[in-house]
């Protein structure tokens, strides 16, 4: 513990020298000014129906998994329901096109990481994958603006479905469960497009969105490259360290690389981090208590509720919620001690989140001027 302690203080001292560094005295306040860490955002849009689509729609196959006794099945049937945490805001033509290639993509990954599992791989191939999948989702989602959390569930499908043991069968049936999550989720999306009488928006065209992407001038090729550094570093270092979930370390990473100005990176370090540690101490007290599985199940549905409702006003609030959220749905395939797995979670998300600021600072790229968050 002292030497992964002393590492992580050496990565915090290394990224404090490039703050410095990049950043003028000017901005440097202005980028750690406390008040805009905890600020809250104002919201435009039906916030609690969107909230309530999101909880329904990400749930449905999770709950009849668990129910029916496969809990094994969880996560992949998680990972197809998020697709209906996307597009929270779109009209609903936007929404139908945008929600079918982002449930397609989550369904990727998931075949993508179970893949993985069911041959065998190391963790540093899984690593390179994971890196990979980041770099794409970050790369894709940029091209067709899909806003918030952009590619970031990716990551989580492909770095968590990778270590989860599999074989070749049981491969192919989380890929189904994650389909069917997905599309339940895309019909939930769309169920007040038959009482709506907007339905005549025209569908975003996204040709010339993906040919930007991939030009020479791009600004998303760059975005999504430091993303994949990020992801690969995070990784690599929490193996390094013998970290217990280093696929959380990637996450993190991928998490606070989710934007495009260097002061929005930094706030969204400070917030991950913070909402974390807080979000710990409650995944810890639930984890301890030994909930039957049906109580899980309804705190696993009420927590995506409740971080759907405040991840648009501050993100380190969601974390709050978000935290025991992911350690409420690990313990349901896994064993582990509750103080193991909420100290992980922390170290982990440390270690990521630190990663993904030093490559952002490393290359600020454009809007390194402390554009508005």
């Amino acid at each position: 513990m002292r030497s992964l302690t002393t590492s992580l203080l050496r990565e915090g001292c290394f990224v404090s020298i490039l703050l410095v560094k990049y950043l003028d005295g000017h901005d440097l306040r202005r980028a750690l000014a406390p008040h805009g860490w905890w600020r809250l955002r104002p919201v435009s849009g039906p916030v609690g129906i969107s909230a309530l689509r999101a909880m329904t729609g990400a749930n449905i196959v999770l709950v009849a998994v668990v129910l029916a006794g496969h809990t094994a099945l969880a996560p992949a049937a998680a990972f197809g329901g998020m697709t209906a945490i996307h597009a929270r805001f779109e009209p609903y033509p936007v929404r139908a096109r945008m929600l079918a290639a982002i449930g397609g993509g989550l369904v990727l990954a998931v075949a993508l990481g179970s893949l993985a599992s069911a041959a065998g791989w190391g963790p540093l191939p899984g690593t390179l994958l994971v890196a990979c999948v980041a770099a794409a989702a970050k790369l894709l989602t940029d091209a067709i603006r899909s806003g918030p959390p952009g590619g970031l569930i990716f990551v989580f499908a492909a770095g968590t479905t990778a270590v989860l043991p599999a074989d070749w069968g049981t491969a192919g049936v989380q890929v189904g469960v994650a389909a069917a999550g997905a599309l339940t989720a895309w019909f939930v999306a769309h169920v007040g497009w038959l009482f709506s009488r907007s339905g005549h928006e025209q569908p975003t065209a996204w040709r010339a969105g993906v040919r930007a992407a991939f030009s020479r001038s791009s600004h998303e090729l760059p975005r999504a490259a430091k993303v994949g550094g990020a992801v690969l570093i995070a990784g690599l270092l929490a193996d390094l360290c013998g970290l217990g979930h280093p696929y959380w370390a990637m996450i993190a990473a991928a998490a606070v690389l989710q934007s495009t100005h260097l002061r929005h990176t930094v706030h969204r370090t400070i917030q991950r981090v913070t909402g974390t540690l807080a979000g710990v101490v409650i995944a810890w007290l639930l984890l301890g208590l030994d909930l039957p599985m049906p109580v899980k199940l309804a705190m696993i549905v009420a927590a995506l509720l409740c971080a759907e409702l405040t991840v648009v006003r501050n993100y380190a609030l969601a974390m709050l919620f978000v935290t025991p959220l992911t350690l409420l749905l690990g313990s349901l395939i896994s064993n582990a001690g509750a103080v193991g797995m909420a100290s992980d979670r922390l170290l982990d998300t440390v270690l990521g989140a630190v990663a993904g600021l030093g490559v952002a600072l490393i290359r600020p790229g454009r809007g390194y001027q402390l554009a508005a968050t």
